[in-house]
């Protein structure tokens, strides 16, 4: 339930200020940008620890080597750029996965799903998480506001691995109480109902929230998924055995995304009938981010509709 709103502030901002307080915090913390700091914000950090900040221009697999080399060296690294661009450095990004999980190295996109908006279709990434899953080691981290962002950061560097850490464009609602709640591979019951459960991931965790508050009490139960690889399945199982009907919310595409991460787990453990709000397998197009969540069907009225359908069946 939505009990408080904090203003509005987008990811990817929440990022930046993330990254400089852990630079004051970890001295070896390196950050590096393939010529995107203005969009990712890690122009914060370059501001703040330029002998720290390194620019691979527009050469993605240059960065994600040299990142590779830094994490080696024992150095805590983050690499960042627009998720879109990062298609260019995949096989060096599962180079780097096969080195151990004793280095230590974050890799933040930005820029991800539909709600990049104006940018276009071609600067939308809507296949980001589907390409890490893939990657073994790797732990996707998918934040639904600015403070989960700050209190993930703060996780991610105390903790050597892998991680990917996916942040978008808009400015959002900031909802969260502080300290956020965030340990990776833990989901979060967030609403309590026995009709349907609702899971949604990232900056669609607002949304679900909307949608049970409007669904009434007791009918939707919400889980958050704030680390998407690897899943809290026990959660899952668990709700999907109470209410009978699970619906997913992702702004992805539902091939190798939050969908069918829940359907295989479901699958295994407890078959249970499924509907999805998500991209299907096209090509987006430019507007403004509510004007495509309502096109594509990704925002609240969408869910309501839907979880109203589906608890009538």
């Amino acid at each position: 339930m939505i009990t408080k709103t904090y203003g509005k502030e987008s990811l990817r901002e929440a990022f930046g200020h993330a990254l400089v307080a852990a630079g004051e915090r970890w001295s070896d913390l390196c950050v590096l940008d393939a010529g995107t700091s203005n969009s990712t914000y890690s122009k914060r950090f370059q501001e703040a620890y330029p002998d720290r900040f390194y620019t691979a221009g527009i050469n993605e697999p240059g960065m994600i080597g040299l990142a590779t080399g830094l994490a080696m060296a024992e150095r805590r690294v983050a690499a960042c750029d627009m998720a879109v661009f990062l298609h260019h450095a995949y096989a060096h990004i599962r180079a780097a996965a096969r080195q151990g999980n004793d280095l230590h190295l974050l890799i933040a996109a930005s820029h991800a799903g539909v709600t990049v908006g104006p940018d276009g279709g071609s600067a939308h990434d809507i296949t980001d998480l589907a390409r890490m899953r893939l990657i073994p080691n790797f732990r996707i981290i998918t934040p639904w506001d600015g403070r989960q962002v700050r209190r993930a950061v703060e996780v991610v560097f105390e903790e050597k691995g892998f991680y990917y850490l996916r942040l978008n464009r808009p400015r959002l609602p900031v909802f969260l109480p502080e300290p956020a709640p965030f340990e990776t591979g833990r989901a979060y019951h967030l609403h309590e109902g026995g009709r349907v459960t609702i899971v949604a991931v990232g900056d669609k965790v607002y949304n679900a929230l909307e949608a049970s508050e409007e669904l009434g009490d007791g009918f939707a139960d919400v889980i958050g998924i704030s680390t998407l690889e690897p899943l809290d399945s026990d959660m899952i199982i668990n709700s999907a055995a109470k209410t009978g009907r699970v619906i997913t919310v992702e702004d992805h595409m539902y091939a190798g995304g939050l969908f069918e991460s829940v359907a295989g787990v479901l699958a295994m453990h407890k078959p249970t009938p499924m509907r999805r709000l998500s991209l299907g397998r096209v090509f987006t197009t430019s507007g403004e981010p509510d004007e495509l969540s309502a096109m594509f069907g990704l925002d609240t009225a969408a869910l309501v509709r839907e979880c109203r359908a589906f608890a009538s069946d």
